[in-house]
């Protein structure tokens, strides 16, 4: 039912409150009796863009019901509801965190490496490259 409703906004709906581009439908939650499903979608931009973007959703509801209807063979189809995901939006948030935390990790290497290899040509030992992390055999254990 997801990547029907994804087809279908993608292909079938022309309102222009609606980015195709940047809209998704992220998961369906169906109930158990069929009657009613609560689609998921994510919206890449604005918060403004997000709920202009569920409000043609949520406008065009009935028709995107009747071209499901077409397509799938149920004795009702689900009356849908549209609503923004905010796991994936948290799923995102936290990938960012990740990968920022990550930079700064390797840049406070990089910067540690660096000293350690000023040190040792001060005091005019051979410069001796310290290994990345994750190449010791200490860091092999953990």
């Amino acid at each position: 039912m997801r990547q029907i409703v994804g087809e279908l906004i993608l292909t079938k709906l022309s309102d222009p409150r609606i980015d195709r581009v940047r809209t998704s439908v992220t998961r369906v939650e169906v109930t158990e009796d069929l009657l009613t499903a609560k689609v998921y979608v994510s919206v890449m931009g604005t918060k403004g863009q997000q709920n202009r973007t569920i409000a043609a959703l949520s406008h065009a509801s009935g028709h995107v019901q009747e071209l499901m209807a077409k397509k799938i063979s149920l004795r009702h189809t689900p009356i849908l509801t549209f609503a923004l995901d905010a796991e994936f939006k948290k799923t995102l948030d936290t990938l960012d965190i990740i990968q920022r935390l990550a930079e700064e990790v390797a840049q406070k290497d990089q910067a540690r490496i660096e000293a350690a290899n000023q040190t040792s040509q001060a005091q005019g030992q051979p410069d001796e490259q310290l290994p990345p992390p994750g190449n010791t055999k200490q860091d092999q254990r953990s």
